[in-house]
């Protein structure tokens, strides 16, 4: 009985303390790997003091290789540590890089990374590692700004417990936000950065600098705020998007309506009515169903990745679209297809078929609404997208009643004018946006252009690969307006000369 005691007792034992081992060696492993950068910062003392340009540069870069590949476990387990030796090594490359060299400051930055790796070390061998999970990380930038309000009341109340954890969980929440930002404002990135390197080292200090620590938080705040209140779309776009749809949809009911009174089958509008109202239901079930498989898969940077891809389908609707308006823009090409589609389904005694043809055009503007709606969604003020579309279905009442009741005809060659310029503003911003979002995710690279300020109302974002599509598009849009407008006075020199 003894002995099973003793083994049971052995086995719990075993069980309990070799996983903390396997825990506290790995954890060393990242200590001693750090701490085998102090010795690259050793010789580049050695090197300045030499004044080997050569070999300081050498250094330099195998500094950075080294902290390459051990920056994101330091950021995890101590995200202060991290931060301080970010912006050491940063501080060094810039030393470094400056012509003429000077080899004292490159001397004292050698200095400052073997004094900043060997702290990071220390804390690694002998400090709990500090998990994502174990910390409130905010997901989102208001949710940042939550948290940088919280660190600036406990640096004024000298809290240093709460300090620490706000300062670690800022850390944490900043490599899954500053994409964001980077292709936004590279200047509020770049001080963000700064900032946030001083409130860590404010908290770290002996003593804690609590005035540089409450003025880091303020700065923080007051970097990050005016990004809060720039939104990607506006009460306009929630607008053009329903009354560009929702005209064409009200166009073509109008259209059938119109062609069933001419050809004396007035008794048969009410299949155009029936299908209509089909494709109304259909529509919002489509939003329904979009809304709610949005909603389970987007979180986080996969919020960003949808909300770009969406954004890209988006466009390509919007462009397809304007290639449809562009080949019916002559009031011969509307009739045709309307007196073609309707007459086919009135030969065949097919009231179900123009039902359906009634059907169709609306549920087709209305599954095009939807996932418009779910592109520009994450990006809108909910006041906005309100706004936006309350205008827009008043509007579309009025004219619903102006060509339904009132009799009034749709000027056909203006609104296809102004369907073709709403859609081409909308598929231009929807492009701008929509690679935006995917570099917030990390599916795109992002090449700053620093010179280029930001224009979110027309979908104009600081970078190569957001700006480079739309001037492809923009070009091409020219290109195919002159190409028209030549072609149309061809076309009137030719019919003179007949």
């Amino acid at each position: 009985m003894l002995r099973r005691t003793t083994i049971a007792l052995f086995l719990t034992l075993t069980l309990v303390l070799l996983p903390r081992a396997a825990v506290q060696a790995q954890d060393n492993g990242l200590s001693d790997q750090v701490r085998t950068m102090a010795l690259h910062a050793t010789e580049g003392i050695e090197a300045a003091e030499a004044q080997d340009a050569t070999v300081i540069a050498r250094e330099v870069l195998e500094l950075e290789a080294y902290w390459s590949a051990l920056e994101d476990g330091v950021r995890t387990q101590q995200p202060a540590a991290y931060l301080a030796l970010e912006e050491a090594i940063d501080d060094l490359a810039d030393t470094a890089a400056q012509t003429p060299l000077d080899v004292r400051a490159v001397q004292g930055a050698f200095a400052h990374v073997a004094a900043e790796v060997n702290e990071a070390a220390e804390l690694l061998a002998s400090a709990p590692a500090t998990a994502a999970g174990q910390t409130d990380v905010p997901q989102t930038l208001p949710a940042l700004l939550q948290r940088i309000d919280g660190l600036y009341e406990a640096a004024e109340a000298a809290d240093l417990a709460t300090s620490r954890q706000a300062v670690q969980a800022i850390v944490l929440a900043w490599p899954a936000l500053e994409g964001d930002v980077a292709a936004r404002a590279p200047d509020a990135y770049t001080a963000i950065e700064a900032h946030l390197g001083q409130a860590s080292a404010a908290v770290r200090g002996q003593p804690v600098d609590w005035h540089a620590l409450e003025t880091s938080a303020a700065s923080l705040r007051a970097t990050i705020a005016p990004l809060l209140e720039v939104r990607a779309y506006t009460a306009f776009d929630a607008a053009a998007i329903i009354l560009r749809e929702g005209l064409e949809a009200l166009l073509v009911v109008a259209a059938l309506l119109t062609f069933l009174r001419r050809a004396n089958h007035a008794d048969k509008q009410r299949w155009v009515w029936l299908g209509a109202g089909v494709g109304v239901l259909l529509s919002i079930a489509v939003a329904v169903l979009l809304q709610a498989i949005f909603s389970q898969v987007a979180a986080g940077r996969n919020r960003e990745l949808i909300e770009g891809v969406t954004g890209l389908v988006a466009a390509a609707m919007l462009f397809y679209v304007s290639y449809w308006l562009h080949s019916t823009a002559s009031l011969n090409g509307w009739r045709r297809y309307i007196d073609t589609s309707t007459t086919r389904a009135l030969a065949r005694g097919n009231l179900i078929g123009l039902a359906l043809l009634a059907m169709m055009a609306i549920f087709r503007e209305g599954a095009e609404t939807a996932v418009f709606y779910l592109g520009i969604a994450p990006a809108i003020a909910l006041q906005d997208l309100l706004l936006g579309i309350g205008a827009g279905v008043a509007v579309l009442a009025v004219a619903a009643w102006l060509i339904l009741v009132a009799g009034v005809k749709l000027p056909l060659r203006l609104f296809f004018q102004v369907a073709g310029i709403l859609v081409f503003y909308l598929g231009f911003k929807f492009v701008g946006t929509g690679i935006h979002a995917l570099q917030v995710a990390g599916a795109v690279p992002t090449t700053p252009i620093p010179w280029l300020p930001a224009i979110p109302f027309f979908g104009i974002y600081p970078t190569v690969e957001s700006l480079l599509p739309q001037v492809i598009i923009l070009g091409a849009g020219i290109g195919l307006y002159v190409y028209g407008h030549v072609r149309q006075a061809a076309l009137t020199t030719e019919v003179q000369a007949a």
